[in-house]
């Protein structure tokens, strides 16, 4: 792959283009999808391609392929050098230097690459398994699937960024239908890792049947204002929308509710918020981002303080910041955009029977429906739909369901009083979470 990238700069450079930055990739995936313990589908993919950015008196040009054909590689210059030429010239717009060593992550184990075709119907076939045998309610596995994902990135420019990775994940996933008195609701788990071995597939069974069947019943609760526990996927959906607001791009366009507000408290002060590409078991760790430079750890919240946004090359340079290592690429056909790598949110954790049992009244969320739509990372202001159980006097009594959670962002980070003792990855994102528990929230029933 090397060689096509190098033959692509040459390509460009003879074109006249000084700067140029060529990005490749190459991955297989697979992807299995059993029902009623027959495979209803299997896929496997492979992908490969490159892209490049040309830089020419201040503008980018940018244009990608999967034919590696020199035809190909041809006219994938010629169209990135047109590009440059009927683009605006952007000061900020400059090609990424080398910024050091890549950092010592290594998100690829040799274990996923020997799985056979027969060891990933295993795995799901375990999970449509284990969800019906659980509970006589649990009418059908709408969804059980098995994927992976084994890519290579391949990066090198006329600055001297030069680099290669390989990163590797799988998930084994279920969406449980649950039935009783003609009431139906859902429940979904999944579980993640860098190989089959690191699966559960009974644990994902067990868990999408018990959220599924511990809301049946489920009926609207009186409105009140009371403490709410996120579980660790409503926690991580929250976050994940919250994430987009500490990004630099997002300040400088002035979509962020925490612009000009570095070092003043914004959540609770046991609230930890880190993004970090060097975890070992990281959905979205890598030696370096999508530009070359290398990935890090970027407190963004300490003890409440906010303490700065993510950059990437473009954006830390319109701030006069360096990259954080935050320049990230969907792809080989996509641009470098700033967003996190991992998120993680820690702090001193408390077991969740205790946070339970401390409580007079309160709600368990295990669902929300419109976080995306619903929450504005601009206002910071929110309402959403939400499943979950009720608490009284330290239990979990009756299931409830079209219920509503309104509020704002910083209200509800400076509202945060405790964090559970069940952090987990959550994908979609790549959010190391636990449990959340949010004094005063505003819960509309009837």
């Amino acid at each position: 792959m090397f060689e096509i990238l190098d033959a692509v700069l040459e390509r460009a450079q003879a074109r006249g283009a000084a700067d140029v930055e060529v990005y490749g990739e190459r991955s297989t995936s697979h992807r299995i999808k059993v029902y009623r313990q027959e495979v209803e589908q299997l896929t496997a993919a492979q992908r490969r391609g490159v892209g490049v950015r040309v830089f020419s008196g201040g503008a980018v040009g940018h244009a990608y392929t999967s034919d590696l054909s020199d035809g190909a590689l041809d006219d994938l210059v010629q169209r990135a050098v047109d590009n440059a030429a009927v683009s605006d010239p952007d000061e900020f717009a400059v090609l990424p230097q080398p910024g050091g060593e890549p950092a010592d992550v290594h998100p690829f184990d040799p274990r996923l690459e020997a799985a056979t075709d027969e060891q990933r119907i295993a795995v799901a076939l375990e999970v449509e398994a284990t969800a019906l045998a659980a509970d006589p309610r649990v009418k059908t596995v709408e969804d059980t699937m098995y994927v992976d994902g084994d890519g290579e990135v391949f990066l090198a420019s006329t600055a001297g960024v030069r680099g290669s990775f390989r990163a590797g994940q799988c998930y084994a996933f279920a969406y449980v239908l649950a039935e009783q008195e003609g009431q139906v609701e859902t429940g979904y788990s999944y579980s993640v890792g860098r190989a089959l071995e690191d699966l559960d597939p009974a644990f994902v069974g067990n868990e999408a049947t018990e959220r599924a069947t511990r809301l049946l019943g489920a009926t609207k609760c009186p409105s009140m204002k009371a403490p709410v526990i996120l579980d660790p996927f409503v926690s991580a959906a929250f976050f994940g929308v919250l994430s987009s607001a500490l990004t630099a791009d997002a300040v400088q366009k002035g979509r962020s509710l925490f612009a000009g507000r570095e070092g003043e408290r914004v959540a609770g002060e046991l609230l930890e918020l880190v993004d970090d590409g060097t975890l070992e078991d990281g959905l979205d760790s890598a030696p370096f981002d999508g530009e070359g430079v290398p990935c890090g750890r970027t407190p963004l919240i300490t003890g409440g303080v906010l303490q700065g946004f993510l950059y990437d090359t473009y954006t830390g340079r319109k701030a006069g910041r360096a990259s954080t290592g935050n320049g990230m690429r969907g792809g080989y056909s996509g641009l470098p955009g700033v967003r996190p790598s991992n998120l993680v949110i820690t702090g001193p954790a408390t077991p969740l029977d205790e946070i339970v049992a401390g409580m007079e009244k309160g709600v368990l969320v295990t669902d929300a429906v419109g976080i995306h739509s619903g929450a504005n990372p601009i206002s910071g202001e929110f309402s959403v739909g939400i499943s979950g159980v009720l608490i009284e006097n330290g239990k979990f009594t009756t299931p409830v369901r079209e219920v509503t959670l309104a509020g704002d962002i910083v209200g509800m980070l400076t509202s945060i009083r405790a964090l559970g003792d069940d952090a987990r990855w959550v994908p979609g994102g790549s959010i190391f979470t636990p449990s959340v528990v949010i004094d005063g929230m505003a819960i509309g029933g009837t």
